[in-house]
């Protein structure tokens, strides 16, 4: 009989086994590849990783910028992990690994080898889901080299948010904002991604891929290099994480539950943070039912997740631009997972404050308006 047993081992899930193992739990850890490299482009922020050691880097960018109405630099290092390098910070070595993808069913058939299961498959354990109605984030990018990507950049070290709507040929587009996301990942090479950052159901890829090539192209960004890059990428993010109850008898972790921030779409640095909580409590003889509990701020966020859902264009360049305009504080407390109701409800009325009198007509239709669809926040 097992301590614990955990089914998928991306971040959450290779986390948590690892931090069990350094406790002296008996861990089962099972996933269908468990040693693959991850794939997805991670970033965080760095004062977010100050318990992990500096070689997970791969690439530091001192102040990224946004870009809306205005342009502004943000006062906050911004880090691109190294997959590799954390997944060896995390070994399993000391863990009964075994390679299986396995259902909801056998999640839960589980409990007759372990005392506790934890599920870490991720937000659609059974892959991606077609026509999957759920506010997703979505994204379409390609790696070019440096050189290339200086046009995009538009003088920037790294653009963490460009609200600017080149993506269109109109000069005032209207339907679903998007942004570039385009960080550097080393001194050699660039990411250049077209982001939605909200949309119900997601927009598709091909949509995305056209608007960053005509963006990229409208900047002078060379068109071989977007035609030939040196490697893509596809983001499909689910909002609300899974959106459904773990499997019987288990406790969901990461994205399998409720997710990360549901504004923003960042998990990887709480899903982190919140293995290592779990691995004390585990080892502490700790049994919880969720790990992922949902508070005052969560309403808050999810009020938010609404407005971003509902903006048009403009209304969301108007939100981002006050974005820009907040204090390094303000921000994080936007930005960031743990921060409590109080210091995020002062960062989001201030953000208000600082729009024009349409934007703020925008946002409280946008958060408010008919119909009524409800918070939702049972998982």
């Amino acid at each position: 009989m097992h301590d614990v047993a955990i089914v998928g081992l991306g971040p959450a899930g290779r986390a948590l086994a690892s931090h069990c193992v350094d406790r002296g739990l008996d861990v089962l850890a099972v996933d269908p590849r468990p040693d693959a490299v991850w794939r997805p482009t991670y970033g965080v922020w760095e004062d977010e990783l100050s318990h992990l050691p500096t070689a997970v880097v791969r690439h530091r960018v001192a102040q990224p910028e946004l870009r809306s109405r205005g342009r502004h630099r943000l006062d906050r290092a911004y880090v691109v992990l190294d997959n590799a390098e954390l997944q060896r910070t995390l070994p399993l070595e000391g863990a009964t690994v075994e390679r299986a993808r396995l259902t909801d069913v056998e999640m839960t058939g589980l409990r007759g080898r372990a005392r506790v299961v934890v599920d870490a498959r991720g937000a659609r354990p059974a892959g991606h889901v077609p026509d999957d109605p759920a506010a997703a984030q979505t994204a379409y990018g390609v790696v070019v080299p440096s050189e290339v990507a200086v046009p995009a950049l538009d003088g920037a070290e790294a653009l963490l948010m460009d609200w600017r709507t080149d993506w269109s040929p109109h000069p005032s587009p209207g339907g679903v904002p998007t942004f570039l996301y385009a960080i550097p990942l080393g001194p050699q090479e660039v990411l250049l991604e077209e982001t939605c950052l909200a949309a119900a159901p997601g927009m598709p890829v091909a949509q995305l891929r056209d608007r960053l090539q005509h963006r990229l192209r409208a900047r002078g960004v060379a068109t071989d290099a977007l035609d030939e890059p040196r490697s893509r990428e596809v983001v499909r993010i689910p909002m609300r994480g899974r959106d459904a109850p773990a499997p019987e008898g288990t406790v969901a972790l990461g994205v399998a539950g409720r997710g990360g921030h549901p504004v923003t779409g960042y998990s990887v640095a709480s899903s982190l943070a919140r293995a290592r909580t779990l691995a004390a409590q585990l080892a502490a003889g700790e049994r919880p039912h969720q790990v992922d509990v949902a508070g005052p701020a969560d309403v808050v966020r999810e009020l938010g997740l609404r407005a971003l859902l509902r903006l048009d264009t403009d209304g969301t360049l108007e939100l981002f631009e006050a974005f820009g305009r907040l204090g390094p504080h303000r921000q994080r407390a936007f930005m960031s997972r743990t921060s409590g109701a109080p210091e995020l409800l002062g960062a989001m009325w201030q953000m208000f404050s600082a729009m024009p009198g349409h934007g703020r007509v925008e946002l409280v239709r946008a958060t408010f308006g008919a119909p009524w669809e409800g918070l939702r926040l049972g998982r």
